[in-house]
């Protein structure tokens, strides 16, 4: 009995080490970081998950993951089955990353978040659970929509006035409004080239603010 002890222990010490090393992972990113099985229950909820959602780890742990993890869009119409990246990985049986979600927290605060989903398999390659790892994103998504609307705004207001120079230089080729040498007139239709080609660049600027 202590032979397989003292041969077993080497073993159970390395286990326990990498478990350690795994908790200190885990209780240290800033990642929220959740796992749940086949019927949907979390069965791992760092501090992380705990501080973005608002459950602590012990009232999450053992819930159905949709009390806890509440998603919606970005104009607050909660997530379908079909949207939903921890539904969609039982049948999909990949990873599903979603950068559009944003979560609904325990206080009702809406957090904008990054959500990537892995299935879990067991040995017959069957989805046996899923791991979520989510991050706060909501002062990046700020950024973004700030400056996407100062680009809308901005190519908005430039294009007024190009517009305007366009046409006074339409005008001024016209042979019915004024009189110009072939010289000038070369001058005015570089002029007039290079100002539609600068409205349709800030229409392309508009377009992809929208986008």
């Amino acid at each position: 009995w202590n032979k397989h002890k003292k041969a077993t222990s080497p073993i159970v010490n390395k286990l326990q080490m990498e478990q350690v090393k795994s908790d200190i992972i885990l209780n240290s990113i800033d990642d929220g970081v959740v796992l749940i099985d086949g019927q949907k229950v979390i069965r791992l909820f760092n501090p992380a998950a705990a501080r973005l959602t608002g459950w602590a780890q012990n009232e999450a742990v053992g819930l159905d993951y949709h009390a806890v993890l509440r998603l919606v869009d970005e104009k607050n119409n909660p997530y379908t089955e079909q949207q939903d990246s921890f539904s969609r990985v039982f049948k999909e049986t990949g990873a599903i990353r979603d950068n559009q979600a944003v979560l609904v927290s325990r206080s009702e605060k809406h957090v904008s978040i990054t959500l990537s989903v892995s299935p879990l398999f067991d040995e017959a390659k069957a989805v046996i659970g899923a791991v979520g790892i989510f991050r706060d994103v909501s002062q990046e998504r700020t950024q973004e929509r700030q400056r996407a609307e100062f680009i809308s705004t901005a190519s908005h207001e430039m294009r007024t006035p190009v517009a305007a120079i366009e046409g006074y230089l339409a005008l001024a080729m016209n042979p019915s409004v004024s009189k110009i040498d072939s010289k000038a007139r070369d001058f005015l239709e570089k002029a007039h080239s290079s100002t539609k080609a600068l409205g349709d660049l800030f229409q392309d600027l508009l377009t992809s603010a929208k986008a």
